[in-house]
């Protein structure tokens, strides 16, 4: 009864009329090299269009808030994770309502926060622990989560009793942390990493209040590092340190090694996304040194041809590990935290390697969880084997990843275009419209025509509201040797795979932009040296897929390549089964003979969370090509 008034509360509040959308108090003292498209400005025609409409539909229209809500209310926990569920959700669902401004999620998206704030206790706490266990195990973990909710409806609201809440909220942190209090960087899980990585949202509120407690407390985070104790993430970064190093972990070479200890990935990047968030407001060029290098040293070392990495969420020197049986490969929730840090230094930086970075995640093992009506996501993204669908987790029906995974998918658009000081900045090259704001005033609308991934000819339409001067900013992926790009006709030279072609000139109604890209098929080989290998083209990695993958010979064959790697794959466009986006025939040679077997694109492969959709990457050399499956194991006992 008590709940449902809470929410009959938040339903009539959800009837008022919504303030402004916030601005910040303080201004940071580093610019981003590049900013997000301008809310409701980008709209998705093709693959990832549909995979948001999809969520839209199936996870954030179809959340029951009460749900979330409820362990709120009656505070039963004291051990687990219940508190990130709402969190999460709903930094999600701003992100849609920012990509689609539709009414009925406004409606939603309001209740939601309403219904949260009902639960606040007089002394300004929101957490779904029991009075007696705040702050233990997951509970300052999970207040970040509430606090980065909370801190999206404000930016999206400019709703001053949010913000006011979200300050009492943290308040409570700052009465428990602190010189002569607790210490966060002991507290809870992993070397302090969960609990610290409520740095991120501290930053914002400084942001959003301009109250000095909470830049402070933020400063007292990262000094909190470097203690007897803590995890020191900005000396071992900038050290260069390995990530699988960082914290003790089991000799890669030991019998029973399985992940990388305590090098937590999932909880390491959140800090460290939080360390640049500083860097932006404090201008202290070790912050963003250190999470540089630490990203580098994952995508290196840990990062899969896939797009993601770990080991049951673990660092685990996973690069060279691609071909063994590692049990619980790339969850989700590492994977959405990949993207989002990977956007927070393509903001700062304006490198185009962190959109290549984005991009061949989201074609493979983001697009790959989602299942196919939107309600539900999987946990794990395996190399080999079946993929299944993400576990209840804490008594409720709820998961981490489901509830994560839609953060990912709803961050694309505002990266898809962006803006630079010379003009807009294009990163995607989905079927797309958007509106981006000019440097020297006034908008463009941009149009991409295209069928990729599918199809590597990309036509970009360009309509400046009047004849304006600026530079339009072209991503041109690493894996794109040879781009050719045209304006109205006439080719544009000099464009270096793995960073922008900066096209400037007087831009005018009409303007046409023709991209080539390289979708050439190569074979990689595994880093591993096992001696397998795997087929990708563009950023799309092509697996064996049981219901795919026949390819009507028997006997050992081995893949027919060039001396550069390419292979002379003949794309297929029908006969499929249903749900499969993209295949390959890919030529083996099989006694002096060849013989085709045919792949399928890792997003669709997989998709029936059951044996029959069976997948590998990496595949043997030679390949029985009666059984490409052949040395699967059944899947791992869950942990």
């Amino acid at each position: 009864m008590q709940l449902q008034k809470l929410m009959l509360c938040a339903a009539l509040a959800a009837l008022l009329p919504a303030a402004a959308p916030a601005a910040d108090a303080v201004k940071p003292k580093v610019n981003d090299a590049l900013a997000f498209a301008p809310p409701g400005s980008v709209k998705f025609n093709g693959w990832i269009g549909a995979e948001i409409q999809t969520c839209l539909q199936g996870r954030i229209h179809g959340q029951l808030i009460s749900d979330l809500v409820g362990p709120f209310a009656v505070r039963e926990e004291d051990r687990l994770w219940r508190e990130e569920f709402w969190g999460k959700w709903y930094t999600s669902a701003t992100l849609a309502y920012r990509y689609q401004a539709d009414p009925k999620l406004r409606a939603i998206v309001d209740e939601a926060v309403r219904a949260l704030l009902a639960t606040q206790t007089p002394e300004g706490s929101i957490t779904t622990y029991k009075k007696a266990n705040e702050f233990s195990n997951w509970d300052t973990w999970g207040r970040k989560y509430t606090l980065l909710g909370l801190l999206a409806y404000h930016e999206l609201s400019g709703d001053a009793q949010t913000l006011a809440a979200a300050c009492r909220h943290a308040d409570c942190v700052l009465a428990h942390f602190g010189p002569g209090k607790a210490d966060i960087a002991t507290n809870g899980y992993w070397n302090g990493m969960a609990a610290s990585s409520i740095l991120e949202p501290m930053v914002l509120l400084y942001r959003a209040t301009g109250e000095a407690r909470y830049l402070q407390f933020a400063e007292y985070i990262v000094s909190s590092w470097e203690g007897p104790q803590g995890p020191d993430l900005i000396r071992k970064a900038l050290a260069g340190t390995t990530v699988f190093k960082m914290f003790g972990g089991p000799d890669p070479k030991q019998k029973g090694y399985g992940s990388g200890g305590k090098s937590k990935a999932y909880e390491m990047m959140s800090c460290y996304e939080g360390l640049v968030e500083l860097h932006r407001i404090t201008g202290e060029p070790k912050y963003l040194e250190a999470a540089r290098k630490v990203f580098a040293d994952i995508r290196d070392t840990e990062i899969t041809i896939l797009g993601s990495g770990s080991s049951w969420e673990r660092w685990c020197n996973g690069r060279v590990r691609q071909t063994e049986q590692v049990p619980e490969w790339m969850e989700t929730c590492v994977t959405v935290t990949w993207i989002k840090f990977a956007a927070q230094l393509l903001r700062m930086t304006g490198d185009s390697s962190y959109a290549d970075e984005i991009e061949r995640s989201t074609y493979n093992p983001l697009l790959a969880a989602q299942k196919v009506d939107g309600t539900w996501w999987s946990h794990y993204n395996p190399l080999e084997g079946p993929r299944g669908p993400a576990p209840e987790q804490c008594k409720m029906h709820a998961n981490c990843c489901v509830e994560n995974g839609p953060r990912g998918l709803m961050l694309l658009p505002a990266l898809a275009f962006m803006s630079g000081s010379a003009g807009p900045v294009i990163n995607f090259f989905e079927p797309a419209t958007a509106t981006l704001p000019l440097p020297a005033g006034g908008n463009v609308a941009l149009e991409i025509k295209s069928d990729y991934p599918r199809s590597n000819v990309v036509e970009i339409k360009v309509t400046p509201a009047q004849p304006a001067e600026f530079t339009l900013s072209l991503r041109i992926p690493a894996w794109s040797r040879a781009t050719q790009v045209t304006v109205n006709g006439q080719p544009v030279n000099g464009l270096p795979a793995g960073a922008y072609a900066r096209v400037a000139r007087t831009w005018k109604s009409g303007d046409v932009i023709k991209l080539t890209f390289d979708f050439a098929v190569r074979c990689e080989k595994d880093p591993g040296n096992s001696g397998r290998i795997a087929v990708t083209r563009g950023p799309v990695v092509f697996t064996a897929d049981k219901r795919v993958s026949l390819s009507g010979a028997s006997g050992m064959g081995t893949v027919v390549a060039e001396a550069d790697g390419t292979i002379k794959a003949t794309a297929v466009a029908s006969g499929l089964p249903a749900g499969i986006h993209m295949a390959l025939d890919v030529p083996f040679a099989v006694d002096g003979k060849q013989a085709l077997l045919r792949l399928c694109d890792y997003a669709s492969a997989g998709h029936t969370w059951a044996d029959d959709s069976s997948l590998r990457v990496w595949l043997p050399q030679p390949l029985n090509l009666a059984n490409p499956f052949e040395g699967i194991p059944p899947p791992a006992k869950k942990h």
